[in-house]
């Protein structure tokens, strides 16, 4: 980035609440998620144009060093914010690097996008192991049920030591499809599997999902036997992972959600307690909902 570009980034940036200091060590530390989230939180509708621009930088640095599947969207939405922070009168030799490098790999993911989308089931069976496998994750977001194929491809073709990552994506996938039934036996032998190995260690976070999709399977069917095994054992497998269930953002806040609206008080304090933990910065709404957590917890123990 270029000299005109950080000082067109650079604090004060006049958030309230002090939390100036809070986005700084973010920045500095090169957390983008938290400050992704810090922004996001506490903008207003119609935020000076500098916020803007930075609000563009950390959403495209968090996709591009940890949540990569966001990349297209995320690219396509910072440039939105740089076209409107242009229009708000900013100069554009301070935007243009950015937006160039933007622009760039937004280019890429979407000759990568489109080769993804070409890549039917039946090519995929002599297709390279790792063209398979990137279009799948490529395609699981917009196109999870040809996802599923791909991955059920990846997982016939791989070693059987690998077989079972594969299969666990393709239980994902077909749960983003919609398609439960059969999603729930690939996220069952998931969830119950020993992912210890040095082979799976690295993948074990497909636990955490297993375990979260299972328990929103179960609440659908209104079966409460199966939630509260689900709940046993994905919190066992995170103990013996040392990653204590739900350890994913997005898990942690889609099962507070769903445990406040099962009015289970001791679990949903459970995930706030994890949520608190994982997180140096909470937004106003999930700050709430931990609150609430706390309350039900505190009610229910005391009938």
């Amino acid at each position: 980035m270029t000299t005109s570009a950080e000082h067109l980034l650079a604090g004060p940036w006049g958030l309230p609440g002090g939390l100036d200091a809070e986005l700084a060590r973010a920045l500095e530390q090169e957390d983008y998620g938290t400050a992704l989230a810090l922004l996001r939180d506490v903008l207003p509708a119609e935020p000076d144009p500098r916020l803007r621009v930075l609000l563009a930088f950390v959403r495209f640095q968090d996709a591009l060093e940890v949540m990569v599947t966001e990349l297209m969207p995320a690219s396509q939405e910072a440039l939105g914010l740089l076209e409107q922070a242009a229009e708000a009168g900013l100069p554009l030799d301070a935007l243009t690097p950015l937006r160039e490098e933007i622009e760039h790999v937004l280019a890429e993911e979407t000759a990568r996008e489109l080769a993804a989308e070409r890549l039917t089931a039946e090519h995929a069976e002599s297709a390279p192991l790792e063209e398979v496998l990137e279009a799948a994750s490529r395609l699981r977001p917009t196109h999870p049920a040809r996802a599923a194929e791909l991955f059920q491809v990846a997982a016939r073709r791989d070693t059987p030591e690998r077989a079972p990552i594969h299969r666990a994506d393709a239980g994902i996938a077909l749960h983003q499809a919609g398609r439960t039934a059969e999603a729930h036996p690939l996220l069952e032998a998931t969830l119950a599997l020993d992912w210890r190995t040095p082979v799976l260690s690295p993948e074990s976070l497909h636990v955490d999902w297993a375990g979260t999709l299972l328990l929103e399977q179960a609440h659908a069917t209104r079966d409460d036997a199966a939630f509260d095994a689900v709940w046993a054992q994905a919190l066992a497998q995170g103990r013996q992972l040392q990653r204590p269930f739900p350890t994913n953002w997005l898990n942690q806040e889609r099962l507070l959600s769903l445990l406040l609206a099962r009015g289970e008080g001791a679990r949903a304090a459970q995930v706030a307690t994890r949520i608190e933990a994982s997180r140096r910065y909470m937004p106003r709404a999930l700050a709430a909902q931990v609150a609430e957590a706390r309350t039900l917890a505190r009610q229910q123990l005391a009938l």
